[in-house]
C-alpha cells in the first residue's frame, strides 16, 4: 500500500510520456544481437546497436505483464505472494566485502556466504533469499553463481534469486532451482526463482544482462528489471530527469521479457540516487535516495506492477550513528512509497559495498519497528477503550487493568536490541549485542529438510560445467 505521494498523478504522466519520447527518439543500445532480433520482431526500429521503441508497441506490452504473482519456495509455508499492496523482505544482495566486529572488514568468503544465508533464514523478519549474501571471493568465478544456488537451496528453505550474469548463468540458476522443486516441469505453472537483470545506464543494456532477461523469460520465471542511475552522473541532474530516463530504460526490459514470453511475472525495479559530487560517489543514504523510492512508487503503482525499493541502505563504512538514521530514512521510505520487494532490507554498508553481520542483526530490528508502524493503527469498539476509560476513571492506573493485558503484547513493539532500561543492565552497546545476536543464531540454527538425492543432483550438474 502507497502511503505517501511526492509527484502529482499528471506529474507521473509526464514523466511517463517523457520516457516513451526517450525510447522512441533517443532509443536503447542492445549489445545483445539476439536482443535485437526479437525486439525488431515485435516491432522496434534498429539502429546499429540502437533500439528505437514506438510508443504503441510500448504500451502493448506492458498490459501483459501480471500484476500479481506467488514465488515458491522448498517450503510451501514460506512462499510469497508478490502483488501490489503487499510489502515482503529480502536479503542484503552484492557485496564483495563482510565486516563484524571480530575480524573486521574483509573480502567475503564461502564460510560467510553460508552464514549469512542461514542468519537469513533464521530472520523472521526476512521473506526471500537474495542470490549474493555477500561475494564469496574464495570460490571458482566460472561456477561461483552455481555455488551460491546450491548453498542457498541446501540453507534455506525460503524462496531464492538466482544469477543474471548472461544467459547460460541465468539458465544454470533457474535449472538447478527446478532441480530442488522436482524438476523442469516443475516450471511450467510455478515460480521456483527470482533474478535482477540490471542495465547499463545510461540508456544501455550489455550482453549478460540482456542474455539475463531473455532466459528467465523463457521459462517464465520473475525478475526486477532494474536500473540504477547516479543523478549528475549516469542521468540528469534532477531528479525528474533521471527518474524519466530510468523509467526509459526499465520499460525496454520489460517490453524485451514480454516479446519473449508474454506474462512473465516482472517486479519494477528502481534504485537511482544522487551522486555526491565532491567526490564523484553514488550516494544511497542520501534524502534524494528516498525521494527517487516515493516517485518510484509511484510510477509502479502507475503501470499496476509490483515495485522494488531498497532497504536499509547506508554509505557509512561502518555501524555507527550514520548507518542508523540512513538505514531508518531509507527503509521507513520504501514503505511509505509502498514498495512490495524490499531488496537489501538489512545488513547493508559502504554503499552496497560491505555486508554486517552486526548491522544485518541492527537492520531485523528496524525492520520490526517499520512494520509495526505499517500495521497502522486498529479503530473498533474494543480499541476505543470506553469502557476501560470509564472504569479507570479520572487519576486511576492502566498497568493492571485487563484490557493492557489483552492488547499490549499485539499493540506495541517488542525490541530485540534496543535499550529502552532507565539504566544500562548489560553495559554493552547495541553493536555488541547484535554480535552476541548473530552468534546465538548461528550456534542455534537448524538445517531444514534436504533431500540426499537432490544434493547429489545438484553437486553431479556443477560438476559437469567445471
Amino acid at each position: 500500500m502507497q502511503r505517501y505521494q511526492t509527484v502529482r498523478p499528471e506529474d507521473i504522466e509526464k514523466i511517463h510520456e517523457t520516457s516513451l519520447k526517450i525510447m522512441e527518439e533517443v532509443g536503447i543500445i542492445f549489445s545483445y544481437a539476439p536482443a535485437r532480433e526479437i525486439l525488431a520482431k515485435g516491432g522496434a526500429k534498429v539502429e546499429g546497436e540502437t533500439v528505437y521503441f514506438p510508443q504503441g508497441m510500448v504500451e502493448r506490452e506492458l498490459k501483459h505483464v501480471p500484476s500479481s504473482f506467488t514465488l515458491h519456495a522448498r517450503n510451501p509455508e514460506k512462499n510469497v505472494e508478490l502483488n501490489t499492496e503487499q510489502t515482503t523482505f529480502v536479503g542484503p544482495y552484492g557485496s564483495p566485502f563482510v565486516l563484524d566486529i571480530d575480524k573486521g572488514r574483509r573480502p567475503g568468503t564461502l564460510d560467510d556466504f553460508i552464514k549469512l544465508v542461514k542468519l537469513c533464514h533464521m530472520m523472521n523478519n526476512i521473506d526471500i533469499q537474495s542470490h549474493i549474501s555477500c561475494e564469496p571471493g574464495d570460490t571458482d568465478v566460472n561456477t561461483r553463481h552455481m555455488e551460491m544456488v546450491y548453498h542457498t537451496l541446501k540453507y534455506s528453505d525460503k524462496p531464492l534469486m538466482g544469477s543474471v550474469l548472461g544467459y547460460e548463468a541465468a539458465k544454470e540458476s533457474i535449472e538447478m532451482a527446478a532441480i530442488a522443486h522436482g524438476g523442469m516441469d516443475t516450471l511450467k505453472d510455478k515460480n521456483v526463482i527470482i533474478s535482477i537483470p540490471c542495465t547499463l545506464t545510461p540508456l544501455s543494456y550489455d550482453d549478460k544482462m540482456a542474455g539475463a532477461i531473455i532466459a528467465y523469460a523463457e521459462y517464465r520465471q520473475p525478475q526486477l528489471v532494474n536500473s540504477l542511475c547516479l543523478a549528475g552522473a549516469t542521468s540528469p541532474a534532477t531528479i525528474a530527469g533521471s527518474i524519466a530516463l530510468q523509467n526509459a530504460e526499465i520499460l525496454a526490459g520489460i517490453v524485451l521479457a514480454q516479446l519473449v514470453n508474454p506474462g512473465t511475472p516482472i517486479v519494477y525495479s528502481a534504485s537511482g540516487s544522487s551522486t555526491d559530487m565532491r567526490f564523484g560517489n553514488l550516494s544511497i543514504g542520501a534524502p534524494e535516495s528516498a525521494l527517487f523510492s516515493l516517485v518510484n512508487g509511484q510510477l509502479a503503482k502507475y503501470y499496476k506492477i509490483p515495485c522494488r525499493i531498497s532497504g536499509t541502505l547506508s554509505d557509512s563504512k561502518q555501524v555507527d550513528s550514520q548507518t542508523g538514521y540512513e538505514s531508518m530514512m531509507t527503509l521507513l521510505m520504501a514503505q511509505m512509497a509502498g514498495g512490495n520487494f524490499i531488496l537489501h532490507a538489512a545488513g547493508i554498508l559502504d554503499t552496497y559495498n560491505c555486508t554486517s553481520f552486526e548491522k544485518l542483526m541492527i537492520d531485523d530490528e528496524i525492520i520490526g519497528m517499520v512494520k509495526r508502524i505499517g500495521r497502522g493503527v486498529a479503530v473498533n469498539d474494543d480499541t476505543l477503550a470506553f469502557d476501560a476509560i470509564k472504569q479507570v476513571g479520572p487519576r486511576g492506573e492502566y498497568i493492571t487493568h485487563k484490557h493492557t493485558f489483552t492488547h499490549f503484547r499485539k499493540e506495541f513493539y517488542q525490541p530485540i536490541l534496543s535499550d529502552r532500561a532507565r539504566v544500562n543492565q548489560d553495559g554493552l552497546t547495541i553493536e555488541q549485542r547484535a554480535n552476541a545476536r548473530w552468534k546465538k543464531m548461528l550456534a542455534e540454527y537448524v538445517q531444514p529438510a534436504w533431500s540426499a538425492d537432490i544434493d547429489a543432483a545438484l553437486r553431479r550438474y556443477i560438476e559437469k560445467r567445471k
